[in-house]
Order: C-alpha cells, then sequence, then structure tokens
C-alpha cells in the first residue's frame, strides 16, 4: 500500500480530520491561556492596589 493509497481511504481522512481537529483545540487552548493569564495578573493588581487605599483611609 502507497501513500498515495492510503491518503485515499476514507478512514484514513477520518482519523486525519481528528488529529487536525485535536490540534485546533490545543492552539485554541493555549491562546486562552496566553490571553487570561495576563488580565487575571492585572487584577491581582488592581485589587492589592484598592486593598492598600481602603486601609490607608
Amino acid at each position: 500500500m502507497s501513500a498515495r493509497d492510503f491518503f485515499a481511504e476514507e478512514r484514513a481522512q477520518g482519523e486525519w480530520s481528528t488529529i487536525y481537529m485535536l490540534l485546533v483545540l490545543v492552539i485554541v487552548a493555549l491562546a486562552l491561556i496566553l490571553l487570561v493569564k495576563p488580565m487575571f495578573k492585572q487584577s491581582q493588581k488592581v485589587v492589592a492596589k484598592t486593598k492598600a487605599e481602603l486601609g490607608a483611609t
């Protein structure tokens, strides 16, 4: 069985679509982590600043 025959089979196409879907999900998860993590760090700074301001008054 050659590579051309392997990729022509429907079963092989189904396996590749699953791999592509997993790859897309991993990329989306990494993007969300990279976007959300800095927002949480920034919110922690705001909370600390607010607590310091409330404690000073």
